[in-house]
């Protein structure tokens, strides 16, 4: 009898730690991916310097938040296939922590690259790398996404920018 008092009082002594959560490590939170509200869309792809898809096409924008804290990572959604013409194209995003104030903007591009080894790194967007991580610092930050092209003079073919909400832990 005095033995199964013993064992409840020990089961109870590690019960009620347990159950208030005393003794736990800080929990944190998984990294959350997203596509933001709106995709980029761009338009007017004709001729000598268009790539293939369409005359107006969209670009769905990822977003990770929670890999660091302060920190989100932007990519394309969808990885397009390479062609000679992406290597002249890019998409940047303007952002602002609303928050806090701090505004920067980054570089990425959204298309997959052939083997670069023997090609000039200078040229074009190819050196970009396909995702990239903006320090914004915690809070509410409003994104802008636009695709720009650089060849055969530097101009954005954004139609509609992409746009996003993000609260950044």
């Amino acid at each position: 009898m005095r033995q199964t008092t013993r064992r409840a009082a020990v089961a109870l002594a590690l019960a009620i730690p347990v159950f208030l959560g005393v003794g736990a490590g800080t929990a944190s939170a998984a990294p959350q991916t997203s596509i933001l509200q709106v995709p980029v869309v761009t338009g007017l792809e004709i001729g000598p310097v268009s790539v293939p898809g369409g005359l107006i096409q969209t670009t769905p924008i990822e977003v990770t938040v929670g890999e660091r804290p302060g920190s989100v990572r932007f990519s394309a959604a969808d990885i397009k296939p390479y062609y000679y013409q992406y290597n002249y194209r890019w998409m940047t995003v303007q952002w602002r922590n609303l928050s806090t104030g701090a505004a920067g903007a980054v570089d990425f591009r959204h298309w997959a690259s052939e083997d670069l080894s023997a090609v000039d790194p200078n040229a074009g967007a190819r050196g970009l790398p396909l995702d990239v991580v903006a320090d914004t610092g915690p809070g509410q930050v409003a994104m802008v996404v636009t695709q720009s092209r650089q060849f055969p003079a530097p101009f954005s073919e954004t139609l509609f920018p992409g746009l996003g909400l993000l609260t950044v832990p």
